[in-house]
Order: structure tokens, then sequence, then C-alpha cells
């Protein structure tokens, strides 16, 4: 009986551990599949990527949500003489190059000055020959400034965001002649640009 039962165990036992195996071997092939076919989640940092990458840059716009003129220009060396005439201002019977733009409004009355771009007020103060003053930094070394403004609504340190009210169109004695205005100016790596020729642009594209 011993010598029987003994194959006989040995044959169960072989059985046995060739049945573990292939369950083994069929239990790692599903995992391996559901691995395979699982979408894989989207980290965070990839999401916050995208944003950054296809977010749409602000665009410069007008420093005034009305129906602003120009009243004195931009004075531009590669202009026309007649248009450089009219980017100059007249103080104490001296002629000076204007670094920016007077805007008015036609009826002489005041109206609203609002930032042209999102950024951080870095200046503001009283002057009564430029008739108080207003500049904000945008980054990527462009600053732009604003002349001539009453009833000012921010201070030094405040975050604005493009369209936000910065004060109201006043006078200065610098340009007595051009009523109630505001004078703007732009500036990118230290040097004065007509802001003319950059609105409804990023940044990226300013020449």
């Amino acid at each position: 009986m011993k010598r029987r039962a003994l194959p006989a165990i040995y044959l169960a036992c072989a059985i046995l551990l060739i049945s573990s195996l292939m369950m083994y071997e069929v239990m790692d092939r599903d995992k391996d599949e559901t691995a395979v076919t699982e979408p894989v989640p989207a980290s965070n940092d990839m999401n916050d990527t995208t944003i950054s990458v296809n977010g749409t840059p602000e665009k410069m716009s007008k420093p005034s949500n009305a129906e602003v003129i120009v009243k004195t220009s931009f004075y531009d060396e590669k202009a026309a003489e007649d248009d450089q005439q009219k980017a100059l201002v007249v103080y104490n019977d001296t002629y000076y190059e204007s670094s920016g733009i007077d805007y008015v409004l036609e009826n002489g009355k005041t109206f609203d000055v609002t930032a042209p771009l999102s950024g951080t007020v870095t200046d503001v103060r009283e002057d009564a020959f430029l008739g108080n003053y207003i500049e904000i930094d945008h980054g990527d070394s462009i600053l732009t400034t604003f002349q001539s403004v009453t009833d000012i609504q921010v201070k030094k340190g405040d975050k604005v965001k493009q369209g936000d009210k910065l004060g109201e169109a006043g006078r200065s004695l610098m340009n007595e002649s051009a009523g109630i205005h505001v004078h703007f100016e732009v500036e990118k790596d230290g040097s004065a640009l007509n802001p003319n020729t950059l609105y409804g642009k990023a940044a990226a594209e300013w020449k």
C-alpha cells in the first residue's frame, strides 16, 4: 500500500503545482492588460503648463474707454515735418518733443483714465507741472506713465487689471494749451515707444 500511495501523492502534488503556475500566468496577463487599457490620469503639472502656454496674452488698449482723440502726437524723428510739428509742446516760449500722446475729448470735458495693461502701480505723485503722475510696471521692462490725472484712484503697490480706472483726465502747466487731457507714455527697456503703434498688439509683437 505504501509503494502505491507514494506515486499517487507525487502525481497529485505535481498537478497542483502545474495548476498554480497556470493560474498565476492568467492573473498576471489580466493585470498587464488592465494596466494598458486604463487611461492614465493627467497630472496637475500638465494642466498648469497647458494653461500657461495656451493662455492668451493681453493686447495693449488705449488709456481710456471714452472716444478720445489725439491732441498732441508722439514725436518721431522719422516722421514728416508736419507730423513732427504736431508733436511739439510749447512751454515758456520753448519747444519740447513729446515722448507720449495727449488725449482729449472733443467737448473738452474730463474722462476716465484706465490701465492699458495689467500691472503693478510703482509710483503715484502730485505734480502741478505735470498735472499729477502715475507709473505702472507691466513686467518685461515695460512701463506706462500717465500725466495730468485728477481724482486718482490708485496708490503705490496696487495691482491693477487692464481697463481698471486709475483716475480722470485733468490739466497741467506743462501743456496748458491741451486743456483737459491725459498725457500717456510707454517705455520698454528704457526707450520711449509710440503708443499709437502698439494698440491691439501683445508685448511680444512690439518692435
